[in-house]
Parts: C-alpha cells; sequence; structure tokens
C-alpha cells in the first residue's frame, strides 16, 4: 500500500531521563533536531525525569543531550510517512546518560596575569548561567589552575582571584552564592608540558567540578 507524503502530522513524544542505574534525572536539558526543517524542539525533565513536547512528521530526529556547556549526539527518532487519515500514535522515549560531572571552560579568557574576564568569556559563562538555572540544586565547583611561569605563590593568588572573578559573573547574574565554591589551585595540577607555549597554554584553564 502506498504511503501518503502529507506533512506537519503532529506527534505526542514522551520523554524518560535516567541514568544507567535506572534514577530518574531532573534538569535535563533534551533537543530533537529535525533532519528536514532544522528546527530545534527543547524539553527539559522535571522532578520524575519526565518531559513531553510534539514533534511533526514525517521526519528523522537527532535526540541531543545538552550538557553543562556543550550539546552531545544522543541517538535518533523517525517519524515514518503515514497512510492518509491516519495518525502518530504517542511515542515514548527513554534517554539514559551519565552527566559529566567536570568540564573545561575552553573559551573563558582573563587579562594577562590578572584576574579580569575579557568580554569573549561571556558567551560560555552564559551557557554554565543557564545549566544552573536548568539544575536549580547543583552546587559547582570554579577551580582555577595557571602554567608555572612566576612565583608559585603569586600564581595560587591568581587562580584563586581568577576563579573568584567567575563566581562573582554568576553571582551577578542571579545565582546564590552558596552554589559555588571558587578554589584556585595556582600551577600545582598541569594536564600537559609547561615547557611549551602549547603546553602552557592548556594549563592555563578554568574549569567547573559538579559538587552535588
Amino acid at each position: 500500500m502506498s504511503m501518503s507524503m502529507a506533512q506537519n502530522k503532529p506527534a505526542q513524544i514522551k520523554v524518560l531521563v535516567t541514568n544507567f542505574s535506572g534514577t530518574e534525572l531532573e534538569g535535563e536539558e533534551i533537543w530533537f533536531k529535525s533532519v528536514v526543517t532544522k528546527k530545534i524542539y527543547k524539553g527539559k525533565s522535571d522532578e520524575n525525569g519526565r518531559l513531553e513536547l510534539q514533534l511533526f512528521g514525517p521526519d528523522n530526529y537527532i535526540i541531543m543531550v545538552r550538557g553543562i556547556v556543550t550539546t552531545t549526539d544522543y541517538s535518533k527518532l523517525i517519524l515514518p510517512s503515514l497512510e492518509k487519515g491516519t495518525h502518530y500514535g504517542i511515542y515514548e522515549v527513554t534517554v539514559e546518560i551519565d552527566p559529566a560531572k567536570e568540564y573545561t571552560l575552553d573559551r573563558v579568557y582573563f587579562e594577562t596575569g590578572k584576574s579580569i574576564l575579557k568580554s569573549d568569556s561571556y558567551a560560555e559563562l552564559d551557557e554554565l548561567y543557564e545549566y544552573l538555572m536548568r539544575k536549580k540544586s547543583a552546587i559547582i565547583e570554579i577551580a582555577g589552575h595557571t602554567d608555572n611561569v612566576g612565583e608559585p605563590d603569586a600564581n595560587l593568588k591568581l587562580s584563586q582571584a581568577r576563579s573568584e572573578a567567575v563566581k562573582t559573573y554568576l553571582v551577578n547574574k542571579g545565582i546564590e552564592e552558596s552554589r559555588i565554591k571558587p578554589v584556585g589551585y595556582g600551577e600545582g595540577h598541569p594536564i600537559a608540558d609547561n615547557n611549551t607555549e602549547n603546553g602552557r597554554s592548556l594549563n592555563r584553564r578554568t574549569e567547573v567540578r559538579i559538587i552535588s
């Protein structure tokens, strides 16, 4: 039997978001990106790990999971063509994820030797702010790191001041102070070779760690 290619048939999508142990996850943002129109439909899981949204077919959708400041492809959902006079039923989708506990803010920059944020940093910090608004109970650590240029004590103080600058930015946007723990680690935790410029650049970083 031939299939009709009628567009814009609505389909109700019910999503359950859990970790790999089956525990429901609140505040997780799930995206469905249409392959046909490129439009993105978004939903946020409630306290029971559930969300509902309406999609339209026929279409293929890429299911994406919004993390701290990144979005990761998870799976696909296919809404096939329907025969005339028929409708989509309810689609139940389970998304199992292991949310990241640590993330490096690759686009947070400071003036050289100072704790003053450059304006190029605001976009990524705004994404972190949006994450904290979704995850209302999350408590995070802002970890500041430096390279080994200069005195260790000065680097420790600089890393602390930079992590506090990130906290101040987020607090000024409305996040409670008690949810953000700024910690400076100085040059003590390198992830690359400090003998090269590229290595030193990688070691000068700001990380987010989910405490709870």
